[in-house]
């Protein structure tokens, strides 16, 4: 939950009030690979099955994924095809793309674990080809680990300009140095904003409308850290350097400004008169 200084490393493990014995995400190298090749193997078969079923997505299904030769050059193509301009090129962004991948190997084991959580955690997705091809959320969360390796190798602008795309694109705002972990779900991911020093712990969902941000009277280390397997409902926000810790649920709407022990559910929202003209009558009436 506490935000680490090095970019992808893996995260050691910390005792949870879910007693759970073993990470479901930690694996060896050799099992990461397989959990991605398995994935993608299922993604081809859902990709043939949905070109029998609407013959004029053809194009894309082939394009997307049936001619591409790894889950790599899939995703990378599928990303670079979003956020392309006439400035920056779909294959230049693919080839920065995959060049990230390949030499960050966690950033697609995190994207494979993204799309599994998405068709377990989500009722409307049938398969991880769904998932794959039509989910902004996915896209964008994918996009921001790229920029998010491009803003730990010093490439500062670039990783700027991708939460830009991201933004226009998309329409969510996750800055480059906020760190994600692995199996996180954004479902509909519109007007979700995530700051700076965010972190995101393993297995979190966040809906539509979110902030993860800050209270505008601190620099440095101002934004919300989430524990493990956190559901944050729509248009909650979450402000400041606060720890909500594993297992816990914030409702829609409501707005956090402490910290949350583990396993808490918070709901709703009551607004409190902190200063003003009037603050001390209108506090005695509260």
């Amino acid at each position: 939950m506490e935000r680490e200084d090095s970019l992808y490393r893996n995260r050691e493990e910390t005792p949870s009030s879910s007693s759970r014995q073993k990470d479901e995400y930690e694996r060896t190298d050799e099992e990461k690979r397989e959990f991605v090749d398995t994935l993608w193997n299922d993604i081809k078969d859902g990709a043939r099955e949905l070109v029998s079923q609407e013959p004029l997505l053809g194009g894309l299904i082939y394009s997307k994924i049936l001619n591409q030769p790894t889950f790599e050059k899939s995703l990378s193509y599928v990303l670079s095809s979003k956020i392309a301009n006439a400035q920056v090129l779909a294959g230049q962004w693919q080839e920065l793309m995959f060049e990230a991948m390949q030499k960050e190997p966690v950033i697609s084991y995190c994207a494979a674990t993204d799309i599994r959580a998405c068709v377990e955690r989500d009722p409307a997705c049938p398969n991880p080809t769904h998932c794959f091809l039509f989910y902004k959320g996915f896209h964008g969360l994918q996009t921001q680990r790229v920029s998010h390796w491009l803003w730990g190798h010093g490439r500062k602008p670039l990783a700027c300009y991708m939460q830009s795309l991201v933004s226009e694109t998309f329409g969510m705002d996750l800055h480059p140095a906020a760190m994600f972990g692995r199996g996180v779900m954004i479902d509909h991911a519109t007007s979700i904003v995530v700051g700076e020093t965010a972190v995101i712990g393993d297995g979190c969902t966040l809906f539509h409308g979110v902030t993860l941000g800050g209270t505008g009277k601190t620099r440095g280390d101002r934004h919300p850290k989430l524990g493990k397997r956190v559901v944050v409902g729509s248009n909650a926000s979450i402000l400041g350097n606060v720890k909500v810790a594993d297992d816990c649920k914030i409702g829609s709407s409501a707005v956090l400004v402490h910290d949350v022990p583990p396993g808490t559910t918070i709901v709703g929202t009551k607004g409190k008169v902190l200063s003003g003209k009037y603050g001390s009558a209108l506090r005695s009436r509260l």
